[in-house]
């Protein structure tokens, strides 16, 4: 092997060759109604359901504090919100309300409101679904149903 075939292979493993989502802080929690989070999106992918978290589509934001991930769960008004997003558009989301829940002894539904800027051309097939990459397979931190982060 010469040494610029070394040099190639050993570029692969420089953090600039990291997935945004992988080099965040960590995840976002909306835990109180106000909560709010916005900006640049670096990454866009899909989380599927596993355990008692439901499948979500994800973001990795460009905030003024670095790196942070957002998990909504997949459900039609998220998704019609979301559908036309693609990397370097703006995006905010803020914990609106809670909706009481329709089964006692279950938590509140928290209520999103989604807000977007686009920025460049978009192509023929909504962007986020064409540009989310594969499912995110590292072990993140995860929190009981009760916790979690996401819309019913």
């Amino acid at each position: 092997m010469t040494k610029d075939k070394k040099t190639e292979e050993a570029d692969i493993f420089d953090d600039a060759n990291r997935l945004p989502r992988d080099m965040a802080e960590g995840w976002f929690r909306f835990e109180k109604v106000g909560d709010k989070v916005g900006g640049e999106i670096a990454d866009i992918f899909e989380m599927p359901m596993r355990d008692a978290m439901p499948a979500q589509r994800c973001f990795t934001l460009k905030t003024d504090d670095g790196l942070i991930n957002v998990g909504l769960k997949r459900t039609a008004y998220i998704l019609s919100r979301t559908d036309a997003l693609q990397m370097g558009d703006v995006l905010g989301i803020k914990f609106e309300k809670e909706i009481p829940p329709k089964t006692k002894g279950f938590h509140p539904a928290k209520s999103m409101v989604i807000f977007s800027k686009l920025n460049g051309p978009r192509g023929n097939a909504t962007a986020a679904t064409v540009k989310a990459t594969a499912p995110h397979h590292d072990v993140v931190e995860s929190n009981p149903v009760e916790e979690d982060n996401y819309v019913e």
